[in-house]
């Protein structure tokens, strides 16, 4: 009997031996820096393509490594290369409409300049003329009273006449080649014009073709899927052969040169969290080694909050996700990678 009270005794101590130091761990638990548990992530990419097309190469397999620019997947591209061949042949054809149409634009104002020159010139006719006509007119009239004096002889005034009659004539000539050469300026003008509107009405149609072809070129260039930025292929969701429409996911590439883990914070830490502030991670797959990081983003809306949040208990269960960008020399760090996170600072005094 006394060594089952004394086993019961032993029992009792280890027990609440066990009791004490479960409740100590919990306290230096509580008193520790802030942090929480999260999985290391890279920043995703996904390739795909813009054409409704067939996959005739993919140059990569998953894990490879790519650069930004890399060709990964060719696509069939006889349609969109035909298209890009017409909308040069419609460029081609645009510009050579454009060269004639300056062509006539040129020639109409070179002819509405001739027109109005010539009637410059049959205006300073029609002036000398009038100058011409007046001197003879006078002359004529000064003829006349000599000889109804008998000064001069009948001649002399017949040819004075005559000579007036004929700039008579020449002006009413000169004048009608004035109208006419203004009916031809305002011909002219209005060809010029006409050119004019035309040239520019082609330029627009050279500036549509060349949109065309700036559209078909970006459209053929789809046939080729290159890297949008460094990384590593995480996945190959096709294969070689196979048909994709706009927008169908080929590879999806992870970069772990920009590595984050998103870790959630009870309502009693969210002080101790802030945009800028430094974090240390420890990745479960090198333990005893630390990753330095900073937080980049603190959310403003509890999560996986109680229905009726009405006492201290349930305000207590409210979490914040809190983002934190980790420094990863080497990408060592892998995504995936379970990871337990301390903010900097937080630590209890001793």
């Amino acid at each position: 009997m006394k060594r089952v009270w004394a086993f019961l005794a032993l029992l009792t101590i280890a027990l609440g031996a066990l009791l004490i130091w479960q409740l100590a761990r919990q306290r230096a638990t509580a008193r520790g820096p802030a942090g929480g548990s999260g999985v290391i992530e890279g920043v995703e990419v996904r390739v795909s393509s813009r054409l409704a097309s067939r996959i005739t190469a993919i140059r990569v397999d998953e894990g490879d490594r790519v650069a930004a620019g890399q060709v990964l997947v060719e696509l069939d591209c006889v349609e969109p290369e035909s298209l890009l061949q017409q909308a040069w042949a419609q460029l081609a054809a645009a510009e050579s409409a454009a060269a004639a149409a300056r062509v006539n634009s040129e020639a109409a104002q070179w002819n509405a300049r001739a027109a109005r020159e010539s009637i410059q010139a049959a205006g300073a006719r029609l002036e000398a003329l009038q100058v011409g006509h007046g001197a003879a007119r006078r002359e004529a009239d000064r003829l006349s009273a000599l000889r109804t004096a008998g000064a001069v002889p009948i001649s002399n005034l017949d040819r004075a006449q005559d000579q007036v009659l004929g700039l008579e004539r020449e002006l009413q000539g000169v004048r009608a080649n004035q109208e006419a050469a203004r009916a031809q300026a305002l011909a002219a003008e209005a060809n010029s014009r006409a050119a004019r509107a035309q040239a520019q009405a082609v330029e627009s149609q050279v500036e549509q073709a060349r949109a065309g072809v700036r559209r078909a070129e970006a459209l053929a260039a789809e046939c080729r899927l290159t890297a949008p930025r460094s990384g590593r292929v995480q996945h190959r969701h096709l294969l070689p052969g196979e048909t994709v429409l706009p927008g169908t996911v080929v590879l999806t590439l992870v970069d772990l040169s920009e590595t984050k883990v998103t870790f959630y914070l009870p309502n009693a830490e969210m002080s101790l969290a802030a945009v800028g502030k430094p974090v240390t991670v420890i990745a479960d797959a090198y333990p005893g080694e630390m990753f330095h990081g900073v937080i980049q983003r603190v959310s403003a809306e509890a999560e996986f909050t109680p229905r009726n949040v009405q006492t201290r208990e349930d305000r207590e269960r409210l979490v914040y996700a809190v983002e934190a960008r980790v420094e990863n020399p080497g990408e060592r760090l892998r995504a995936g990678m379970p990871a337990e996170v301390r903010i900097d600072g937080t630590e209890p005094d001793r």
